[in-house]
């Protein structure tokens, strides 16, 4: 789905004003950026910083650290990685490609077997404090993300990167990763912003010894390395980025600066866009979305997703340890009206595990699609002829899995299966599915990186500390890891298509729409672009 409708303006003045002085929000002017030129980069002198809401706040500033969906865009410009994908443009949206080109690194060599990369440093690199990068930091960095406060401990390993000896500096322009398999993956991570560079010293002048990677400071403050430095930083009510005099490549950002202004009421988000307050929003509540597909002034943005939203279940407990009652469950799901009718059509319904966007995405493996009498019989298989009673979790703060929640609650009561509803309070919902608590629920994943093997292993894998379903299945963990360390792209589409077959026939949990990528801007507003983990890059955004 795309939709890029521009619009002529229309402002509403009394609730522009209303709201702005209820948020106290800083006005923006008249954008007089040049347009892109056909890399994508604008010069920036002259215009008006760029005023955006997110669908959550800024939390924390650490890009190793678990941290909000808007934290994860801010800090992707606070750090820049040895490499960064390529992307083609389309309108107003850039989207990353499959290759990569140098960042921090100029250059790299691959060895023939594919575990050693060499990564050769651009002359003159330097932190937003005007100190030296070196391949030091490279190192530190990498060091920080395997052995300190961060998740990224959990990720390179499954690319073959697990020891911080890994990770080598012959000297201060080269980098020297080792793998104990060749995977794609490994440079697909390298290209994302946990493995961007922090600098050593601010680390160790910041460190205590209840914390010696700096993590407190790293959460409220950067040296950064990235497009951005801090401004100002507000947890509360905004963050303010400026351009990086330092960064490597000045011509890549595309504005004079952005603020994330923090406004936790989605209506309020969207009138304040409405009035001009604000150049681009995200979680607006989608029937306002879709009425603003009319509205002039305005264009809505929506690309695919590989984010797929999911039903889960514990399947450590009856009745759901039964294969045949979690795909009686799946064969009622309303797929296709939650699509319409829940996601207003920003959304694809489900076509696997692996979506139909991903590589490998094999169609053998099962369909979803709505069929209740098929799932009256698989309920009957089971001995559960006149069906069983459950509760169905989700989030209080997410109006969309409210509504979802009521229709499949309703299609599961024509086959017998009474189901209660429960919101909990996002930190509840946490701590009840990291804990495996909670029979069935509504969540969401993203697996960065758009690797079919990432995001099995994170959904289905037996170690995984995202697999909350409790599933444990040896021989698909040794499909996965058979998977992640193939190169040949035959061989990978083989194996991913059997890892799909096996999650289809033991349906640990239901996929069941992949949600748009969407956001409402200002007409003149381009330069949305999206990577491989599908977060904003604010570098690239400009107002025309």
């Amino acid at each position: 789905m795309k939709r890029h409708l521009p619009r002529r303006r229309r402002t509403s003045v009394a609730a522009a004003a209303a709201v702005a002085a209820a948020l106290a929000l800083t006005a923006c002017g008249g954008g007089d950026t040049p347009s892109d030129d056909a890399s994508g980069s604008t010069a920036a002198g002259g215009s008006e910083p760029l005023v955006i809401s997110l669908d959550s706040s800024v939390d924390l500033l650490d890009a190793q650290a678990w941290r909000t969906p808007a934290a994860m865009v801010a800090t992707g410009s606070l750090v820049e990685q040895l490499i960064e994908q390529t992307y083609d443009t389309d309108g107003l949206v850039r989207t990353g490609t499959t290759e990569f080109e140098g960042a921090l690194a100029e250059s790299w060599d691959v060895s023939e077997d594919g575990l050693t990369t060499t990564f050769h440093l651009r002359d003159g690199l330097a932190f937003a404090d005007g100190t030296p990068l070196t391949a030091q930091d490279v190192v530190w960095s990498y060091q920080r993300s395997l052995l300190g406060p961060g998740y990224v401990k959990a990720l390179l390993p499954f690319a073959g990167v697990a020891s911080p000896d890994d990770v080598t500096a012959p000297d201060d322009s080269t980098v020297v990763v080792t793998s104990s398999f060749a995977s794609p993956l490994l440079a697909k991570m390298e290209a994302m912003q946990p493995l961007g560079v922090f600098s050593q010293a601010t680390g160790e002048a910041n460190a205590t010894d209840d914390d010696p990677w700096a993590g407190a400071w790293f959460r409220e403050n950067a040296n950064s390395s990235g497009p951005y430095t801090v401004a100002s930083y507000d947890p509360t009510q905004q963050l303010v980025l400026e351009p990086n005099e330092h960064y490597y490549a000045p011509d890549k950002i595309a504005n004079t600066g952005v603020t994330i202004q923090f406004v936790s009421d989605p209506s309020q988000r969207a009138l304040l866009l409405r009035s001009g307050e604000l150049d681009l929003a995200q979680g607006i509540p989608l029937d306002q979305v879709k009425a603003m597909e009319d509205e002039d002034g305005l264009t809505v943005v929506s690309e695919p997703s590989n984010r797929l939203e999911y039903l889960g279940f514990n399947t450590s407990e009856a009745p759901f340890d039964d294969a045949r009652v979690r795909q009686a469950v799946a064969r009622a799901v309303p797929y296709q009206d939650l699509v319409d009718q829940v996601l207003y059509g920003y959304a694809n319904a489900s076509t696997g595990v692996v979506p139909a966007s991903m590589e490998t995405h094999s169609d053998e493996a099962g369909t979803f699609e709505e069929d209740l009498d098929a799932a009256a019989d698989l309920l009957a298989e089971a001995g559960l002829p006149d069906g069983f009673s459950s509760t169905l979790y989700y989030k209080q703060s997410n109006a969309v899995e409210a509504a979802a929640a009521v229709l499949v609650q309703a299609n599961l009561k024509e086959i017998g299966v009474d189901i209660d509803l429960k919101p909990l309070t996002d930190a509840d919902f946490t701590q009840q599915t990291n804990a495996r608590a909670l029979p069935m629920y509504l969540n969401n994943f993203l697996g960065w990186g758009a690797d079919p093997f990432y995001q099995m292993y994170y959904l289905a894998g037996s170690a995984a500390g995202t697999n909350f379903t409790s599933y444990a299945n040896p021989d698909l963990d040794a499909l996965l890891q058979e998977g992640v360390a193939t190169t040949d792209e035959a061989g990978r589409a083989e194996i991913s298509a059997q890892a799909q077959q096996v999650i289809y026939d033991d349906m640990p949990f239901v996929p069941v729409y992949n949600p748009a990528w969407t956001f409402v801007v200002r007409d003149g507003v381009s330069g949305l672009t999206k990577d491989n983990t599908e977060q904003l890059r604010l570098q690239y955004l400009t107002r025309g």
